[in-house]
């Protein structure tokens, strides 16, 4: 006869801490992707308006700094590198391409860890201007 006593508390509780683990992990990662995704939305928020307007100038600014407000997020950086535009203007040229880039820092464990991890978060949008300039 095999003597078992006390093998289940010891599997109860190696299962217990391996639970405990993965719960942490999920909710360590788990804000990533909603900040991700709040950055994604006001990058294509801000491609929408600047697709509509033809531009880059003011007016699509602050739909940035709206789009800020309501996600409750701030950005480090906006940029629109890749853009064509109509020479020395903020003015893009119907079916021209638009390309906004946003970024982000986020501290990642930084309840568990210290100072965490810091990761650079970017969010990218490309469309084409639908304003025609003569």
């Amino acid at each position: 006869m095999k003597v078992d006593k006390g093998s289940a508390i010891l599997e109860f509780s190696v299962f217990f801490l391996l639970a405990m683990f993965v719960l942490t992990l999920i909710l360590g990662v788990l804000p990533v992707f909603t900040q991700y995704q709040k950055l994604d939305y006001i990058a294509h928020e801000v491609l929408r308006d600047a697709e509509l307007v033809g531009n880059t100038g003011s007016a699509v600014l602050d739909t940035y700094k709206d789009m800020q407000t309501i996600t409750g997020l701030e950005p480090k950086d906006i940029s629109f590198v890749g853009t064509h535009y109509i020479g020395g203007t903020k003015n893009v040229q119907i079916n021209d391409p638009i390309q906004i880039t946003v970024k982000s820092d986020f501290v990642w464990f930084s309840n568990f860890i210290g100072d965490g991890f810091n990761i650079e978060l970017v969010a990218t949008a490309s469309g084409r201007s639908g304003v025609y300039y003569k």
